[in-house]
């Protein structure tokens, strides 16, 4: 046997191996998102100084599929400025900056929360309730890498293979173990990526409840150790954060439908984005329109346009 030849033969194998992992490493496509591709209707647009105008209208191309709105973010930039659409409210873009960071959906009752879990030698601690980072003696979760752990206080559950718009009671089989870390995700080698499990968490605590999907664990940027979670209450619970102005505040812009679905943006629903009593758009002004769904952008086939008397 000539060992040169095997050797040199298992180190191209070794090479094309690297190589291919490499590759998937490097093309890696998140599931996150959506492949709807979103429709812009001005034919109904109006711009004076009531206060009331409908901006703009927006369906999907053909094909596309329904959307959680708690999972998505619709926001208009004019003049540098950036204005939340939404059933209600928007997060307050003057909240303090800190390791956890909220931003409310378009349905206005759910939170989008990425939390900075980047020192693996302390803890970030989190306020699930509050939406805020916390300290050791008032959190619901402590985050640092991919380690999770709950408070001693917290009694949880996990549904698995449930949607988040599934969940809307706290399940009968609640546990009160919360001495081990939540496993909550599961390792894929292939593409040395770490994947949330498929399911929602439900969390209670000192009688209010919530229900929480992760959604990656990867910023925008595709940094990792930051985990990010879509969250609402659940059953009749409160939810602190809805209140608090530091953190939420009324849309400017709200969203408007015929559709009695008040969970989906459906594939063959049109919605129509109306001033809400605060004039945006006075005589002529170019909109920038942001869609994001999962925290990915939504592609838009008009994302600047002119809105005109």
């Amino acid at each position: 046997m000539n060992w040169k030849k095997l050797a040199a033969a298992v180190a191209i194998l070794v090479v094309i191996a690297a190589a291919f992992w490499s590759y998937l490493v490097v093309t890696y496509e998140s599931e996150l998102g959506t492949s709807n591709v979103v429709q812009v209707d001005l034919t109904e647009s109006v711009s004076d100084s009531g206060g009331e105008n409908q901006l703009v209208s927006l369906d999907f191309s053909s094909g596309g599929e329904d959307l959680l709105w708690s999972s998505l973010e619709i926001n208009l930039l004019i003049d540098e400025e950036t204005h939340g659409c939404s059933f209600g409210s928007q997060s307050n873009s003057e909240m303090e900056v800190s390791k956890v960071s909220p931003k409310l959906g378009a349905d206005g009752q759910s939170f989008t929360t990425e939390v900075d879990a980047t020192d693996a030698e302390s803890y970030t601690f989190f306020d699930v309730a509050q939406q805020l980072e916390a300290n050791a003696s008032t959190f619901w979760m402590k985050f640092s890498s991919t380690d999770i752990y709950l408070d001693s206080g917290v009694t949880w559950a996990f549904v698995e293979g449930a949607d988040f718009a599934d969940v809307q009671s706290i399940p009968d089989d609640m546990s009160n173990e919360t001495e081990d870390r939540l496993e909550w995700y599961e390792y894929d080698m292939a593409v040395h990526r770490v994947n949330p499990n498929d399911g929602v968490y439900v969390f209670a605590k000192e009688e209010m409840s919530f229900k929480v999907k992760f959604l990656t664990y990867y910023n925008e940027a595709d940094e990792s150790r930051h985990p990010t979670m879509q969250i609402a209450s659940v059953g009749n619970s409160s939810f602190p954060a809805l209140d608090n102005p530091d953190l939420v505040i009324p849309s400017p812009c709200k969203i408007v439908t015929d559709d009695l679905d008040e969970d989906f943006w459906n594939a063959n629903e049109t919605i129509h984005l109306i001033e809400n009593g605060e004039n945006l758009c006075d005589g002529v002004c170019i909109i920038e329109l942001e869609i994001k769904y999962e925290t990915v952008n939504v592609e838009i086939d008009l994302s600047n346009f002119e809105i005109g008397q």
